[in-house]
C-alpha cells in the first residue's frame, strides 16, 4: 500500500506543478501589474513593490492552490487510465476506493490549509496592504521639495524655496475658499510634525485674507495649519474582530461565506474527481478537461451567486455539493469497478 502511495504521489505531483506553475506566474503577472500601476499616485522603489507583492501573496495562492489540485488530481488519474494503468491497479484488487483514500488526505489538508489563508492570514494581508499604502501616501504628503509647483497641504497650496537644516525657508501658502475668502501665507521658516496628526508648523510671517476693497493682515511668530483633509484613519484589526464584523456587515459576510466555501473545495469535490479521472479509455477517449473546467465553473459560480444573495445560509452548498459528487461517483465509478 505504501508503494502503492508514493506512486500515486509522484503522479499527482509532477501533475501538480504542470498545473500550479503556470496559474501562480499568471496571477502573480496580473497583480504584479496592477500594483504597478500604484507608482503612478504614490512613488515607491522596486523593494517597497516586492513588499506589497508579499502582502497580497495569500491571496494568489489562496486562488489557485485548489484550481491546480483539482485539476492535477484529474490530470493524474486520467494519465493513469489512458495508459491502462489503473484497470492494471483494479486487476490487483485495488480498488477505487483506495484511490479515494489516497486523494482524501490531500484534500482534507489542502482545505485546511485554505482556511488558514483565508481566515487568518489573507485579512493581516490585506490591513497590512492597506496601512502600506496609508503609510506611502501620508509618507508622499510630508516629502516636500523645495521650488516645485503642485504641492499641498489639505486645501493650501504650498511653495517651498529651500530646505534648511531646521526644516523649511521661505514658504509660501495659498488657499482660495478659506473661510469664503482668498488667504494669502508667507513664513520664513516651516517644518513638518505628525505627531498626533499632521500639521505645519510656520514661523515668523504673515497671514493676509482679501475681502472685497479690504486686505486685512496678521503677523505671528507661531502658527499651526492641522491638515483635516484625511478623515479616514486605519484601524488594524486581528482575525477574530476581522471576521466579527461580519455578523453586521454584509459585504464582510460574503468575504467570510465565499472563502469558506472555496477552501472546502478540494474536499467536498473529491468524488468528482475519482469519476472525471477514472474512465475507460477504449470508451471514454475525450472530454475529461471540458468537464473538469465545467465542473469548477459551476462549483465557483454558485458559490459567489448564493454567498452574496444567501449570506452564511449559502455554506449549505457545501455539503449539497458533495452529495452531488457522491451520487456521480456511485453511478459512474462504484457500480462498474
Amino acid at each position: 500500500m505504501s508503494k502503492l502511495f508514493k506512486y500515486l504521489g509522484d503522479q499527482l505531483f509532477s501533475s501538480f506543478l504542470s498545473f500550479f506553475l503556470p496559474l501562480f506566474g499568471i496571477a502573480s503577472l496580473i497583480f504584479f501589474i496592477k500594483l504597478v500601476s500604484v507608482t503612478a499616485v504614490i512613488p515607491m522603489d522596486f523593494k517597497e513593490l516586492l513588499e506589497l507583492y508579499l502582502f497580497i501573496l495569500p491571496q494568489i495562492l489562496f486562488f489557485t492552490l485548489p484550481i491546480a489540485f483539482f485539476a492535477a488530481a484529474i490530470g493524474a488519474l486520467h494519465r493513469l487510465s489512458f495508459e491502462y494503468e489503473t484497470i492494471a491497479l483494479f486487476s490487483l484488487g485495488i480498488g477505487p476506493k483506495r484511490i479515494l483514500a489516497f486523494f482524501r488526505q490531500y484534500a482534507t489538508f489542502l482545505s485546511l490549509a485554505l482556511l488558514f489563508l483565508s481566515l487568518v492570514l489573507i485579512p493581516q494581508a490585506k490591513q497590512l496592504y492597506k496601512g502600506f499604502i496609508v503609510y506611502k501616501k501620508f509618507q508622499a504628503k510630508i516629502d516636500l521639495k523645495p521650488s516645485e509647483f503642485g504641492h499641498r497641504f489639505g486645501n493650501w497650496y504650498l511653495f517651498i524655496e529651500k530646505k534648511g537644516p531646521n526644516g523649511y525657508e521661505n514658504v509660501a501658502l495659498y488657499n482660495q475658499k478659506f473661510q469664503k475668502h482668498e488667504n494669502f501665507i508667507i513664513a520664513k521658516r516651516a517644518k513638518i510634525d505628525n505627531k498626533q496628526g499632521l500639521k505645519l508648523l510656520l514661523f515668523s510671517g504673515h497671514a493676509y485674507t482679501y475681502e472685497p476693497n479690504r486686505l486685512k493682515q496678521i503677523d505671528f511668530d507661531t502658527l499651526i495649519l492641522y491638515d483635516t483633509s484625511d478623515k479616514h484613519i486605519f484601524q488594524y484589526k486581528d482575525s477574530i474582530l476581522y471576521w466579527k464584523e461580519a455578523l453586521s456587515n454584509h459585504r464582510r459576510a460574503y468575504d467570510l461565506t465565499l472563502f469558506i466555501l472555496f477552501s472546502l473545495f478540494p474536499l467536498v469535490s473529491l468524488y468528482f474527481i475519482v469519476a472525471l479521472g477514472i474512465h475507460n479509455p477504449r470508451y471514454e477517449k475525450g472530454g475529461i478537461f471540458v468537464k473538469s473546467l465545467g465542473v469548477m465553473a459551476l462549483y465557483f459560480g454558485i458559490s459567489f451567486a448564493i454567498s452574496k444573495a444567501l449570506g452564511f445560509w449559502a455554506l449549505a452548498f457545501a455539503p449539497i455539493w458533495f452529495l452531488l459528487g457522491l451520487l456521480y461517483y456511485n453511478k459512474k465509478i462504484a457500480k462498474r469497478y
